[in-house]
């Protein structure tokens, strides 16, 4: 039976190829009620491949597998108990699993019971923590799902430097990011949601998708809220690309043209006009965040302009109620280090200082050299990919044709040189002048 099988060659790397083949070939048999029986005759961690090849059997042979209580309860068993190596031997079926175990798990509202399982498969599935692998996106997801972003930020700070090919689809590329970028907008590190939405369109493409267009939208309303302008897509996206995005995105950057202009009347009537588009996108929130910014950054500008203000002055300033919500307004602003300000509740005035207090130097100081550590970090990375390029078999082979070329002009423009087998067959045995023979 599958089952003995499975229990009979699961201890030894060197059997798992055998056990994959008897493995498919008893599963011919298997009928998928039958499935759940056999599971409870395996242990975890010892028997990770048989327990997936079951499951994953289960999920081909019968569409409604998938919303099976049951089905929830053994993904969550194979991710949190299932060997690593074992799981990294089988790592392509695994991602199937983890995706139709995620998207189960959302629709049945179970995604807070995904995020840890989905967290493990992350760790145990990638090669190394520069990895990005399908499961990255999939756990960001049920993240989403269900408002649980603590655990997904400590693996967004990681640095991606390698693509896992086995388990990687485009599609799984860019909801990285754009679930990445989601992630960190909600807990409001706004300048890394930027550079995740951007990160996205380094991906090579000539077509335009729906999650392009959806990462696009939030990367113009998060760039609103943290320069101020709606930035331009990066150099390197292709020209089509470009011109279909900014079609796309047609009342978003009318209301960028708002923000610019620093006036919160203009900024409120623009959103107001495109109110329906931001709540059918899913952005009303990101819209009224990015209104909310240029009221911050007027008040930053009074900084350098005023030493002394009245609360009743800034929030005429800066177009807001009444006193009252310019000295919330202002308090939440010095609290968050944005502006050095002391304010004097009693007579209602706001002394305003340009430069931020000595604490906060010391944490910009400390951010620089975390930043120069990082940069130090990639530049050994690159230097050590550039030594393993270097001396790459494929890589002096084809500098070696290149440098036959350049001297030689390209074989088939030699006079009285055969081309195709011929040509190859001259190349084999060293370099030859044109018109050579032997």
């Amino acid at each position: 039976t599958v089952c003995t099988v499975i229990q009979g060659l699961s201890g030894q790397r060197d059997d798992w190829p055998a056990l994959l083949q008897q493995i498919e070939q008893h599963l011919q048999s298997v009928r998928p009620e039958h499935v759940d029986g056999m599971l409870a005759q395996l242990t975890l961690p010892l028997h990770t491949i048989g327990f997936a090849a079951l499951i994953n059997h289960k999920l081909k042979a019968t569409a409604q597998a998938s919303e099976d209580a049951a089905f929830l309860f053994q993904c969550r068993q194979l991710l949190v108990n299932g060997d690593e190596e074992q799981l990294r031997y089988v790592r392509p079926r695994i991602c199937e699993i983890c995706r139709t175990f995620c998207e189960s798990s959302r629709r049945s509202g179970q995604a807070l019971a995904a995020v840890n399982p989905l967290l493990q498969a992350v760790h145990k599935l990638r090669p190394s923590p520069e990895s990005l692998i399908s499961v990255h996106s999939d756990f960001l997801q049920v993240c989403l799902a269900a408002q649980i972003f603590k655990p997904a930020i400590p693996l967004l700070d990681e640095r991606i430097l390698k693509i896992t090919k086995d388990c990687m689809q485009p599609r799984d590329y860019l909801l990285y990011f754009y679930y990445g970028g989601m992630v960190y907008a909600a807990v409001q590190q706004f300048s890394k949601a930027f550079e995740m939405f951007q990160l996205a369109f380094t991906m090579p493409s000539q077509g335009l998708s729906e999650i392009m267009v959806e990462i696009h939208k939030k990367y113009v309303l998060v760039s609103l809220i943290v320069n101020g302008e709606a930035a331009s897509l990066p150099k390197y996206t292709s020209q089509i690309i470009q011109r279909l995005l900014k079609t796309s995105s047609h009342d978003y950057y009318e209301f960028a043209q708002a923000i610019a202009s620093h006036s919160t009347v203009k900024v409120d009537a623009a959103l107001e006009r495109h109110r329906t588009v931001f709540i059918r996108d899913n952005n009303f929130g990101l819209a009224k965040q990015a209104r909310d910014a240029v009221v911050r950054r007027n008040i930053q500008g009074l900084t350098q302009t005023f030493v002394t203000l009245s609360l009743a002055d800034i929030a005429q300033q800066v177009q807001l109620a009444d006193a009252a919500a310019a000295k919330q307004k202002m308090m939440g602003m010095m609290e968050s280090g944005e502006i050095g300000a002391s304010v004097d509740s009693l007579m209602g005035m706001v002394s305003l200082h340009a430069d931020l207090d000595r604490a906060s130097s010391l944490k910009l100081l400390a951010r620089l050299h975390s930043q120069m550590q990082v940069a130090s970090d990639l530049k050994e990375k690159l230097r050590a990919l550039d030594e393993a390029v270097s001396c790459s078999p494929a890589y002096l082979s084809k500098l070696n044709m290149q440098d036959r070329q350049s001297r030689w002009g390209d074989p088939g423009d030699w006079p009285g040189v055969a081309t195709g087998a011929m040509a190859d067959e001259m190349l084999d045995v060293g370099e030859k002048p044109p018109g050579y023979s032997r």
